[in-house]
């Protein structure tokens, strides 16, 4: 339809309604007032909206809501309301009120007038004075009214008069609902006269006045019924109020008390419905309004009756509204007295039935009635909760019917018999919420609850709950255990996500708790993590171990107990990032926090989106959610806007700590821009009368002291003057947190005391540090680090060291001559650690509105004087929130506990007292007297550290007032009446407490009983009797403290019970506190034992090493760090390993090593025979398990071990000194080995930290947490190498190997190893490793073959996943079925024939899964490439083979056989009968003693040659040596015995080795000079040729090529026919072309090729060739006596000389890269 069309049909429209207009000018659009609506259904919409400063404590969701009015004749013939969008269950019972429940807009409009005035005659807020309003559903009630008006706003006008009769009805339906019986004839008579009236009235419908006129006359008479009194009737139906008790007496309730409310506000408003209260402030809530049969009406006398007259105006102020509602009628019995009344006309359909009692009292009955009976609800559904807002549980009821609209009681029952009744308010929570305390929440919304009588129910299980209702009896079936609560608390330490540990906390657990941990958050499940609990004595550490790095973020850890039986208990714990996003800016103008260095721009403003609270000077801000105040906006400002900063001045400093999850706190300060340079800031220390003088105390400024002794002998009566000590803890050790102390000494000099370190010594505020001791006269013995001493005589508390204090900066001067000062930025430092009491060190930072700041005013006299202290917001230290002290508990002392230190009123603060009392520097005292309001003082008091105030290490912070010259009362006075203290501390907000002291609380000095001295004597001797090497110094310091105080006072002529009694306690507890002295040992602890607590997921314990060898489990230098048991050395048991002893251990029971102790150990290896006398500790090595070594010293490191409940010992972990992690370490993986089925070879461990001999334990770890522990010998071999078995090899030299421990390595990937060894702990952490899986099914056999078959046959079996690759080096091979086809690997372009020998196949696995399986074949020739030439005593090459062929015929020898005795080439126990160049080692065993003329039979048997070598070697005659001279060659030699192959390419070393070998043999001969001289020539050339590892040539490959020109260049002219050597000239000329060019490989290898055809092409001038004389002996002769000997040493060092030549030319032509030696 386009635009025109629309236009059209809306000016029709117009028209039509104009028409329609002047056609009917009675009927008026938008009917108001009074004026009637046409006949018709108008519907309007309306929306229920939350109000948040209202609704807070409701949970509920705003939703859409549809009126639909419908009129006929004048009135509301229905009324609908229908929900809409955002609509839920949960907002049923606000719904259904509004609309049709009793007080609901169709209840209460329908068939009324259809006009807007009665519309809006429907109350919907609790505000409006009518008892008809909705309540507890204001928001739902608004909006449909919204709706309903804008609905029949839309109605026409009715275009007839319509009488609205709807309040006559409703007076004549209330007329007949009464009861004649109840009321007097008179007035009933008149009630019924105006009745008839008005039905007339009804009928007739005259006009709306006369039916007006007869409701009011009708309603007049109904309220002018007189009710009868009881004492007219014997039986009455009443409303009664009945306190809980008696309510629930019935229902088995043992006791149900009064609600007390400190609100006053909600136990007077509609949230308490159903009950009453009696005070008209609302403080109580008394029990329940409900109908009750009397049986003899006149019993009711003398109780309240309330009236259709009577009525009652209650105000409350809730949430800040204020609302005021009268209750009249049997309403007002809502605030009247218990048992007061109303008379009900009609029988209840349910009530109690009161019986009255021999005394006078009511006795009510269960419920009885039409509605008695009880109505189950299996249909509800319920929630248990063990925490809640409200007490201890909360049970939450779903489900309850939309008809129950009061409440009056609640009882739940248990299987075990109980019922508790529930009260209003405190238990009942708008009808479906119930909740009670056990005595562990106290308090709720500021109300006391009461828990007494619901403390039984923990432990027990409920198995239903009753309501009683306006609706009847309900009762809803339930089976939940009631899970006991206990005094608990559990904590967590935060930790930064780099660590894997965290410390758990826990106090007050019952002793049959079965501790089960669950940590949740970010990514983490019960795998993520391992809690460990450890007891040592009376300690009990808990830590929890994650396995895997957290996230950042915040976890909970929820402690239960496995049993069920107790309450789980949580708490949190944050895992930070160390990176900080931000920093502040500096900028005291515009403050704001900014973009840290080195982090993104996303993550700082990720962080300033999630910024969970800001706390400003002690007070926490939530920055997000309800009532959230947003201190620092999107851009990181401080909005200084916000009431934190609003009576901000210059100079004012605010601490600002910001708290996100996953991120450390980060405190910074913000001062305010401008402050005035005429004050400065500082520290003062000033004594007790200066601090006091204008505090307005009693006595302010006096100094007057006293000569009377309190019951300790102290001087402590006197007004502010200074304290004197002559013992150490009160004043010395703990006035030194915040108090000047002063030492003195016994000639006269003064020390200064700052604080006590955490060893206990003292540092001097010069910084010097003194160790105190007792000497025999047990006087205190200061003894500083020079070695000087002092001994003290009595000492000073003069004041408080650091009171904040504002000053003329002109004054500064003067002020720090007469004062010690800490100005801003210099350090405050005091006390010292012990239980809650912590020493502090912090940095000064003053300012205007710093806490407890004076005003110090320079005098006339140049003196000071300090104004009275102001109240700030700030803390006075840098970077550090002012501190409120929370969870304090005082404690009121009664009259038997106070005196003891000569105080006549004591107040102890204990719970979390250790940060008030490291901070306390000064109390007052406020003395009301008998206002218990706390408002008009009758005097103040100051008092002092160490005379009034002091403080215990686990008895808390102990305040006092002294009866002294300070503290006098006022005359007529006794201390009885209304007190208030205040503590004011060092950084901390002023903490106060009011309370009442009665005479039960005052002192009354008594002198001690005998029964008390005694008491105390006994701890005395106790103490006395035990030993000072048992304990630690510091506990054993703090106990003689108290126990010479102890003997002090029994000194005393007659000590008050008071302080006998206090110091009984205080000895008590020092003894208790005393801890054990750690006691180390070197204990031999067995493999399983030793490895339990260090390889984690890994259950199967480490056995012992069994050993067939018997003497290296006996070597020290081999098996070191190990022990072994028997004498023979058949097994290695374990570990020496340093323990830390728990006192459970009964070390009695093992073998002690000493001093004296000495064994002899004898072992022969490899031949040789050796003895070792060990002694001392060191006989540890072969001893019996769990001997051991007392250690004098603390070990770095060493393990806990401790006794089970069967005496067993148990070992924890290794402790002490952190792991030092190496870096740089390789590891290489092996899965051949000799030594089991896997090797591990580390290559960069660091000789001087790890060795063969100092190895105590090894533990592989994996990237799954699991660990494996390493034994010496069969898994640690010389440090550096590991290897273990998994079950394939079962024996390693004859030992058996251990497996199963090790076996499910398989398939895991390794990635970090430990080492414990004598010089400490070192972990590393290695590239990751996979350890390849090895298979029982694997199979597999290759058969022998001839070279010349080119394939074999091949058995193979593997698993069905395993993927195989085959390969042999040296071949290339392909697999078909059951056939192995090979051929020989070419090298470049030359042509190649497979060599015989042993050849390895290797078969991967592609997909890396399993390891490599490997197997061996032997490739065989009957082929004999080898000859003997008898002159130079060498085998050469036969006719036929050239040098390759021999030289792989020599490097396969494997055994040589003379005259019938075989003797190995290789391996342990070799002979070298022939050398590697095929000469014979002349000086070998089989000759050493052979004469000259001796003939040797000789067979060579080598690898792939089945055809055997056999020859006759002759002894010949030996010349006259010449003198040869070997110095250099010597020399040479040795230089390359130092050098390392691993620092060379292999090729340059294998030549070097060549030309070794060749120089050690020649060196051996001594033949000639020449041939000495040519060796050394050769070796010298092969070391310049070396090359280092880390270069490896590439590009084109010119070494045969230079090997073959150097082979050119070293041949004689002479010695060859002119032709063959002019054809090897040009060759070599085309060589040496083709070398420089090096154009490509091609032609490099063609130009190769070319010139070893024309060496081998040279013809000897008068040659002669060995022949080969038959099948298996070669022999040969050479004629003419001037060719060169093949087998002499001038033509090995040729030989050598080319290779070497070879190789260094070979250098040229090859681009250079960096690499690793593999």
């Amino acid at each position: 339809m386009g635009k025109g069309t629309i236009k059209t049909k809306a000016m029709t429209m117009a028209v039509a309604m104009s028409m329609v207009a002047g056609l009917c000018p009675s009927t008026v659009f938008a009917a108001s007032g009074s004026e009637v609506a046409a006949d018709g259904t108008y519907t309007k919409t309306a929306h229920v909206t939350r109000i948040e400063s209202e609704d807070s404590d409701d949970e509920w969701n705003e939703y859409d809501v549809e009126v639909s009015l419908t009129v006929k004749d004048g009135k509301f013939e229905d009324i609908t309301v229908t929900p809409g969008e955002g609509y839920d269950s949960g907002n049923s019972s606000y719904f259904n009120k509004a609309y049709d429940k009793q007080k609901g807009i169709k209840t209460l409009l329908k068939g009324q007038a259809a006009t807007e005035d009665v519309v809006n005659s429907w109350k919907t807020k609790k505000t409006e004075t009518d008892t008809d309003a909705v309540s507890g559903a204001t928001r739902t009630a608004m909006a449909v009214k919204a709706a309903a008006l804008e609905a029949i706003q839309s109605a026409p006008v009715a275009s007839t008069v319509t009488v609205d009769t709807s309040a006559l009805e409703a007076a004549i339906s209330k007329a007949e609902g009464l009861s004649k019986d109840a009321y007097t004839e008179a007035s009933w008579t008149a009630m019924q006269e105006k009745l008839t009236a008005a039905k007339e009235a009804l009928t007739a419908k005259e006009s709306q006045e006369a039916v007006n006129t007869a409701a009011d006359t009708l309603t007049k008479a109904i309220d002018a019924l007189v009710q009868k009194t009881p004492d007219a009737q014997k039986e009455v139906y009443v409303l009664m109020n009945i306190p809980y008790a008696d309510f629930y007496k019935a229902d088995g309730v043992t006791g149900a008390d009064t609600v007390s409310s400190a609100t006053k506000q909600k136990t007077r408003a509609s949230l308490a419905a159903g009950s009453y209260h009696v005070n008209s402030d609302g403080s109580d809530i008394t029990g329940v309004t409900f109908p009750v049969k009397i049986s003899d009406a006149s019993v009711l006398r003398k109780y309240t009756q309330v009236t259709d007259e009577s009525e009652v105006t209650i105000t409350t102020n809730i949430k800040g509204k204020e609302n005021t509602v009268t209750y009249k009628g049997q309403d007002a019995l809502f605030e009247s007295a218990s048992y007061s009344y109303y008379i009900l006309s009609a029988t209840p359909s349910y009530y109690k039935e009161a019986t009255v009692n021999a005394d006078g009292t009511f006795n009510f009955s269960e419920v009885k009635g039409e509605a008695s009976k009880v109505k189950p609800l299996s249909d509800a559904t319920t929630e248990f909760k063990t925490s809640s807002n409200y007490g201890d549980y909360q049970l939450n009821i779903d489900g309850l019917p939309t008809s129950i609209n009061t409440v009056y009681g609640v009882v739940i029952s248990t299987k075990e018999g109980s019922s508790y009744g529930l009260r209003h308010v405190e238990n009942i929570w708008k009808k479906a919420k119930l909740a009670w305390s056990t005595g562990f929440v106290t308090e709720s919304h500021g109300s006391t609850l009461d828990s007494k009588d619901y403390v039984a129910m923990m432990g027990q299980t409920i198995d239903k709950v009753t309501y009683y209702t306006d609706d009847g009896i309900y009762e809803i079936p339930m089976d939940q255990k009631v899970a006991k609560k206990f005094d608990g608390e559990v904590s967590v330490a935060d930790i930064s996500i780099k660590s894997d540990t965290t410390s758990v906390v826990v106090s007050g657990l019952p002793s049959d708790f079965e501790e089960e941990y669950k940590v949740d958050g970010i990514g983490i499940d019960e795998d993520a993590y391992s809690v460990e609990i450890k007891t040592e004595g009376k300690t009990t550490t808990r830590t929890i171990k994650f396995k895997k790095a957290l996230t950042k973020g915040r976890y909970t850890v929820t402690l239960s107990d496995r049993s069920g039986t107790y309450v789980p208990i949580s708490t949190t714990f944050n895992a930070y990032t160390e990176t900080m996003p931000v920093k502040y800016n500096e900028d005291n103008k515009e403050p704001a926090v900014v973009k840290n260095d080195n982090v993104t721009e996303e993550e700082f403003k990720t962080y300033l989106e999630h910024i969970k609270s800001v706390t400003v000077n002690g007070k926490e801000y939530v920055a997000s959610g309800k009532r959230a105040v947003k201190l620092i906006t999107e851009d990181g400002k401080l909005d200084l806007t916000q009431d934190a900063f609003k009576d901000a001045k210059a100079g004012d400093a605010f601490t600002v700590t910001i708290a996100e999850d996953g991120y450390q706190a980060y405190t910074f300060t913000y001062k305010v821009a401008g402050e005035d340079s005429e004050y400065s800031y500082v520290y003062v220390g000033m004594n007790w009368s200066e601090y006091w003088a204008n505090e307005g105390v009693y006595a302010a400024g006096n100094t007057e002291a006293s000569g009377v002794t309190d019951s300790r002998n102290e001087y402590d009566k006197g007004a502010f003057d200074t304290v004197t000590r002559a013992t150490a803890n009160h004043g010395l050790h703990r006035g030194s947190f915040q108090c000047t102390a002063v030492i003195k000494d016994t000639d006269g000099n003064q020390y200064n005391l700052s604080y006590w370190d955490k060893n206990g010594k003292a540092v001097m505020t010069d910084g010097s540090i003194y160790t105190r001791t007792t000497n025999a006269e047990k006087k205190a013995v200061f003894t500083a680090e020079d070695g000087s001493s002092f001994i003290q005589a009595d000492y000073k508390v003069t004041g408080i060291k650091y009171v904040p204090v504002k000053v003329k900066t002109a004054a500064l001067s003067a002020l720090k001559e007469k004062y010690v000062v800490v100005e801003n930025g210099g350090t405050l430092s005091g006390g010292f650690s012990e239980n809650q009491l912590q020493s502090y060190t912090a940095i000064a930072d003053v300012t205007a509105n710093t806490n407890g700041l004076k005003t110090a005013e320079k005098q006339e006299d140049g003196s000071f004087a300090f104004s009275e202290r102001t109240t700030g917001s700030y803390s006075g230290l840098k970077d550090t929130q002012l501190t409120v002290a929370s969870d304090i508990t005082p404690n009121v002392r009664e009259t038997k506990d106070v005196g003891s230190f000569g105080e006549f009123i004591r107040v102890d603060l204990n719970g979390n007292y250790g940060g008030l009392g490291s901070a306390m520097q000064a109390v007052e005292w406020t003395y009301y007297g008998d206002d218990a309001s706390y408002t008009t003082p009758v005097r103040k008091f100051g008092t002092k550290f160490a005379a009034d105030n002091w403080m215990h290490k686990s008895m808390g912070i102990q305040l006092g007032l002294t009866d002294s010259l300070r503290c006098q009362l006022p005359e007529g006075t006794d201390g009885t009446g209304y007190w208030k203290l205040t503590v004011y501390g060092l950084g901390y907000a002023d903490y106060s407490y009011s309370f009442q002291i009665g005479t039960e609380n005052l002192a009354a000095p008594k002198t001690a009983t005998k029964e008390d001295i005694k008491a105390l004597q006994d701890k005395i001797d106790k103490a006395s009797a035990l030993k000072e090497s048992n304990y630690t110094k510091d506990s054993w310091d703090k106990m003689m403290s108290e126990l010479e105080e102890s003997k002090e006072l029994l000194a005393q002529e007659n000590p008050l019970q008071s302080a006998v009694k206090e110091q009984t306690l205080h000895m008590t507890e020092a003894i208790d506190a005393l801890v054990k002295a750690d006691k180390y040992v070197l204990m031999n602890i067995p493999y399983a034992e030793f490895y339990k607590a260090e390889t984690t997921n890994n259950d199967i314990a480490v056995d012992a090493f069994t050993s067939a060898t018997k003497n290296k489990t006996r070597t020290t230098g081999l098996a070191g760090g190990s022990y072994h048991e028997n004498a023979d050395g058949s097994k290695i048991d374990g570990i020496t390993y340093a323990v830390k002893v728990d006192p459970s251990v009964d070390l009695s029971k093992y073998k002690e090593v000493k001093d004296s102790d000495s064994v002899e150990i004898t072992v022969t290896n490899r031949g040789k025979t050796s003895t070792t006398t060990l002694t001392g500790k060191d006989t540890l090595f072969e001893n019996a398990s769990y001997a051991y070594y007392p250690l004098t010293e603390a070990p770095a490191n060493y393990k806990e071990v401790s006794a089970d409940e069967n005496g067993k010992l148990v070992f924890g972990e290794v402790k002490g000194q952190e792991a030092e992690a190496l870096t740089g370490v390789k590891a290489e993986l092996l899965t051949k080995s000799s030594y089991g089925d896997y090797q591990l070879n580390l290559d960069g461990l660091p000789e001087d930290k790890i060795t063969a001999s100092n190895v105590n334990a090894v533990v592989v770890k994996t990237t799954d947490g699991t660990a494996y522990g390493m034994r010496h010998l069969e898994n640690i071999w010389r440090g550096n190498e590991l290897a273990w078995s998994t079950g394939f090899t079962r024996e390693v030299h004859g030992c058996p190997t251990s497996s199963e421990h090790y076996k499910s390595m398989m398939g895991k990937t390794i990635d970090s190893i430990e080492y414990y060894t004598t010089n400490g702990v070192y972990t590393m952490d290695i590239v990751d490793i996979y350890v390849p899986v090895k298979s029982e099914t694997t199979k597999v056999e290759v058969a022998d073959a001839d070279i010349t078959a080119g394939k074999t046959t091949i058995d193979v079996q593997l698993p069905e996943d395993f993927k195989p690759e085959y390969s042999v080096d040296g071949l290339d091979v392909s697999v078909e079925g059951n056939v192995l086809s090979f051929k020989a690997v070419t090298e470049s372009r030359a042509a190649a024939s497979v060599k015989p020998g042993k050849y390895t196949l290797t078969i991967k696995d592609k997909k890396n899964k399993y390891a490599d399986v490997v197997t061996t074949f032997t490739l065989t020739t009957k082929d004999m490439p080898a000859a003997y030439d008898a002159e130079n005593k060498k085998l050469v090459e036969a006719e036929g083979f050239d040098t390759d062929a021999l030289k792989a015929y020599l490097g396969n020898i494997t055994s040589v056989n003379v005259n019938g005795k075989d003797y190995a080439a290789s391996g342990r126990g070799s002979v070298v009968i022939i050398n590697k160049d095929g000469t014979i080692k002349t000086d070998a065993d089989p000759f050493k003693d052979a004469v000259a003329g001796t003939e040797f039979q000789i067979t060579v048997a080598s690898t792939g040659y089945t055809t055997p070598l056999t020859f006759t070697y002759k002894i010949a005659e030996t010349p006259a040596p010449a003198e040869v001279d070997t110095t250099a060659l010597e020399a040479a030699i040795a230089e390359a015995d130092n050098l390392k192959e691993a620092d060379y390419t292999a090729e340059s070393w294998s030549v070097y080795q060549a030309a070794l070998q060749s120089a050690r043999t020649a060196l051996e001969a001594k033949e000639s000079q020449d041939a000495v001289d040519q060796a050394l020539a050769a070796l010298n050339a092969a070391k310049d040729a070396l090359v280092k590892a880390e270069e490896e040539p590439v590009a084109i490959n010119t070494a045969s090529l230079e090997k073959a020109i150097a082979d050119a260049k070293a041949l004689k002219e002479a010695d060859y026919t002119a032709d063959s050597w002019k054809a090897l000239q040009s060759a070599l000329t085309e060589a040496q072309k083709a070398l420089d060019a090096k154009e490509s490989q091609e032609a490099v290898d063609n130009a190769t090729n070319s010139l070893n055809k024309a060496i081998k092409a040279l013809v000897k001038k008068n040659s002669s060739s060995v022949k080969k004389t038959d099948g298996t002996t070669n022999k040969s002769k050479t004629s003419g006596s001037d060719s060169v000997k093949t087998g002499d040493p001038a033509s090995v060092f040729g030989w050598l000389g080319l290779a070497v030549s070879s190789l260094g030319a070979g250098i040229g032509g090859f681009a250079w890269k960096r690499r690793k030696r593999k």
